[in-house]
């Protein structure tokens, strides 16, 4: 026999009895909890609690796991005090990344999925649905990534106690996911910079109106970003590329003597090595330390030969060897000048020379220039009174602020063919008292020669009237 359902209200508004099942006509959702029951007071709590531990967990996921290895292993190296103190904690941390990834992700998962539970015992599904998009989106994800993404290095040092234990607690199910992620993914997560992408690291560094910030504390200079790129540049580069060319060598022949004609030519060049041949420029036989000449008298025309004593040739290196290893060869002090042959043609004859002062301009990524130079470039005549000028008009562009009276000196200064190195912002201690200044700067003097590494025949010397125009400087 069938049982007739029995239904009544009880004495509690909006319910109603059916065969002792209450059930709810609307308003608030079954079972829900006013707020003059001291329950509603501890969802709400514990609900607030899993919004903050929820944005907790998300934060640091986007903090955390934001942080580079290779980034982390600078700042512990290199970085300020309290940046190694945060980064040599965090580290630890971050190398297990797949299992610090599983273990914030369950963490965060568990808080939100949490949610819904404390908060429909206190409120409706429709204010549920409102309160919880709302808290969620703004405390649980916006505002807590916005933060550890800024300051996530130092919330990350702090947090770091709490992400160990979650780490132990959830390692049961963390652990086997984090291995399967290892072996499809990978473990390292390092990133290493080709030389292209650390020239261009460099270059944002430097100092420029569109870098320099406050987050830019010590920009690097100009020199200095060309020193790091000549030396990351310098990997491709053979001795063929710093080497200077056999025709533009000064050198004197073995029979010739120490008189006083080549005397003048000597001291002229500025040289400290000058090359000696025998039967051709080809057959280098020796070098003269200029130094040692100091001792003799021009006027005893003491041979060449009694100078050098045993001829020995100086040691020799390839078109194709690469700078470093010249660099290193020149370190060893065996001799700052080397022979160059080509190696590529079958008889392999001398094809020049190159000395320490070359490799290190390939390093430095500029001309060196002393006061004895007329050109920074032999091969390709380019003047010294050119370099120096564009070299000031750089500097210049640099410093908006540059002395207008200076340009001015430069400008009086060309015009008299005044080459003093000072006006360029250089500082001249001992000028040689034998190379009197050319009439114009960039005018060649018939007979002299340039620095000691160029090592410049006379003979090679045109006298172009290009080069005998005096060169103006614009404001």
């Amino acid at each position: 026999m069938a049982e007739g359902i029995l239904c009544h209200f009880t004495e509690t508004e909006g319910e109603i009895s059916c065969n002792g099942t209450l059930y709810h006509l609307g308003g608030e959702s079954e079972g829900s909890i006013k707020p003059t029951d001291a329950l509603f007071w501890v969802y709400l709590i514990v609900y607030i609690i899993l919004v903050l531990f929820a944005g907790l967990m998300s934060g640091l996921t986007m903090g955390l796991l934001s942080l580079d290895i290779m980034s982390l292993e600078v700042l512990k190296r290199g970085g300020k005090p309290r940046e190694k103190k945060y980064a040599s904690r965090i580290i630890r941390i971050v190398k297990k990344h797949h299992l610090l990834l599983v273990t914030l992700l369950l963490a965060n998962a568990i808080a939100v999925e949490s949610m819904p539970i404390f908060l429909d015992k206190i409120t409706n599904e429709i204010v549920a649905i409102l309160i919880s998009v709302t808290a969620v989106l703004v405390f649980g994800e916006i505002v807590p990534q916005a933060l550890c993404t800024r300051f996530g290095l130092a919330i990350g040092y702090y947090c770091a106690p709490l992400v160990y234990f979650l780490m132990a607690a959830f390692f049961i199910l963390a652990f086997p996911i984090s291995k399967v992620l290892d072996l499809i993914l990978g473990k390292d997560h390092s990133t290493f910079f080709r030389r292209a992408e650390l020239k261009e690291l460099v270059q944002m560094h430097g100092s420029s109106e569109e870098t320099d910030s406050k987050e830019n504390e010590e920009p690097l200079s100009h020199d200095e970003i060309l020193i790091v790129k000549g030396a990351l540049d310098m990997r491709d580069k053979t001795v063929k590329d710093a080497m200077t060319p056999l025709e533009s060598v000064f050198m004197l022949h073995v029979d010739d003597k120490i008189g006083q004609a080549n005397m003048e030519k000597i001291i002229a060049t500025g040289h400290s090595r000058i090359p000696i041949y025998k039967d051709g420029r080809t057959d280098i036989v020796g070098l003269i330390l200029v130094k040692k000449l100091i001792i003799l008298d021009p006027d005893d025309n003491v041979p060449i030969k009694e100078v050098i004593g045993a001829m020995t040739p100086p040691p020799s290196c390839s078109t194709t060897t690469p700078l470093y290893d010249i660099l290193n060869q020149f370190q060893t002090g065996r001799s700052h000048l080397y022979l160059v042959y080509n190696e590529e043609e079958p008889d392999s004859e001398l094809v020049g020379i190159i000395t320490l002062e070359d490799v290190i301009e390939e390093l430095i990524g500029e001309e060196i220039v002393d006061e004895t130079d007329l050109y920074i470039d032999v091969h390709r005549r380019i003047s010294v009174a050119r370099a120096r000028v564009n070299l000031f008009r750089r500097q210049n562009v640099s410093d908006p602020t540059g002395d207008r009276t200076r340009i001015m000196r430069i400008r009086r200064a060309i015009g008299r063919g005044d080459t003093s190195s000072s006006l360029y912002g250089v500082r001249e201690e001992a000028p040689s008292p034998q190379a009197p200044p050319p009439r114009h700067m960039e005018s060649v003097i018939p007979g002299s020669l340039p620095d000691e590494d160029t090592n410049e025949d006379p003979s090679a010397i045109n006298n172009n009237e290009d080069d005998k125009a005096p060169l103006l400087i614009n404001d």
